[in-house]
């Protein structure tokens, strides 16, 4: 299937377009979110509450929530989560936290929303399986998803800019609101535009007696089959070594070792976005056996883990963003196959509950990806080189032990 193919199913399209509009709103969305924090209170420890609100309970009931989506029908909690993530910028349109109660209620409805993260990233990928059936079909929806995800990431810059444009008021309060709005209009026109009765249709009495079955069913699920396990493991460590390893030691090589400043920072960061969009593209048009689903995987993040050791010792801004948008062109084919083996794999009853499982591990490797990153940087006084060097060689020692063990 083409990507013009894809984008002709309409009930594609309009989930396609939900997911550029959701991921929009969340870019505009975290830059507002910390500015409010900073701006309200100017206080460090505001933004650490804020910034733990929205991520914490995406991480801790991530894994209990994604039951919900095979036991309630996924477009009504889909369309509850957009429409909890409205109720926040809804709120600060008429409350201007001038008093600790509103705080407190602003930061609850903060905990709410975070906690809808794994119900709408795991129904956006249901849907996905729900509307393409065949592998080569799903490959080229999820290469078009990775695609905006990276180009939102792009236009992060020109986001920062509308927001200052717009002045950080209700004005942008009023944007968010309405792009999850519609968001959660896309979704329900989605619902209308695909059969899904035989996978959604349960009875109430049901979804209570067999929730924790069903939860149990998800890990079963995972620790008995070993391809999926290592796949899984692989791609927390892949996530809290290298790119949220990247996330910390960037900044550091740029000022430290390279002398440079915010620019030159701001354009790097993007490099590798800029690679992952391209790669995508190719990616999206080939044709692979189930068996090269994970072996590409595994095979390309292991040469992500040799490319990101020789940014160790690179000497200029000009080289890192070759190795930058290399890795982007490296990675493509581990974002998308990954997602589609995990589409291929979770055909089941708790595949809802598989889809947060996976997201939460995903997720939860940044804070810690950070932490370790940042301790080691600061006992190594900022030579940032043998981190790079370690990162980059666990994982691809990691990935040839992976790669014989599922080989066969």
């Amino acid at each position: 299937m083409s990507y013009l193919g894809a984008l002709k199913n309409k009930a594609f399209r309009t989930l396609y377009i939900s997911i550029i509009l959701s991921n929009l709103a969340s870019s505009i969305a975290n830059i507002s979110l910390v500015w409010i924090a900073y701006n309200k209170f100017n206080s460090p420890f505001v933004i650490a509450v804020v910034l733990a609100a929205v991520t914490l309970p995406n991480l801790i009931l991530g894994p209990l929530l994604g039951g919900f989506l095979d036991k309630f029908k996924k477009t009504h909690l889909m369309i509850l989560g957009n429409l909890i993530n409205a109720s926040v910028f809804i709120f600060l349109v008429f409350d201007p936290l001038k008093t600790t109660v509103d705080f407190i209620v602003f930061i609850m409805l903060l905990v709410v929303s975070g906690a809808t993260g794994p119900l709408l990233k795991g129904g956006s990928s249901m849907f996905i399986q729900d509307i393409f059936t065949n592998q080569d079909a799903r490959i080229v929806a999820n290469a078009l998803t990775s695609i905006s995800f990276d180009m939102t990431y792009i236009c992060g810059s020109m986001i920062s800019g509308l927001i200052m444009a717009l002045g950080y008021g209700v004005k942008v309060y009023v944007l968010v609101a309405s792009l999850y709005v519609f968001v959660a209009l896309c979704v329900w026109r989605v619902s209308r535009l695909v059969d899904m009765r035989k996978q959604e249709h349960t009875q109430k009495s049901e979804v209570y007696t067999s929730y924790f079955s069903n939860l149990k069913s998800a890990f079963q699920t995972i620790i008995s089959n070993p391809t999926l396990l290592y796949l899984m493991l692989m791609n927390f460590l892949w996530n809290m070594f290298l790119w949220a390893g990247l996330t910390v030691l960037l900044p550091i090589l740029v000022k430290q070792h390279f002398m440079a400043g915010a620019s030159q920072y701001g354009l790097l960061e993007s490099m590798s976005s800029i690679g992952i969009v391209i790669g995508s593209f190719v990616v999206g048009k080939l044709k692979v056996t189930s068996k090269w689903l994970v072996l590409g995987v595994v095979g390309t993040i292991g040469l992500h883990g040799l490319l990101f050791s020789l940014i160790g010792f690179a000497t200029n801004v000009q080289m890192t963003a070759v190795l930058l948008i290399t890795i982007g062109l490296v990675v493509s084919p581990a974002l998308i196959y990954q997602s589609t083996f995990y589409q291929q794999t979770f055909d089941s009853t708790a595949r809802g509950a598989l889809f947060t499982i996976s997201g939460t591990m995903t997720s939860a490797s940044y804070p810690i990806g950070i932490a370790l990153t940042s301790s080691l940087a600061s006992t190594l006084h900022s030579n940032v080189t043998p981190i790079f060097v370690t990162y980059g060689l666990i994982i691809a020692v990691i990935s040839l032990i992976v790669y014989f063990r599922v080989k066969n």
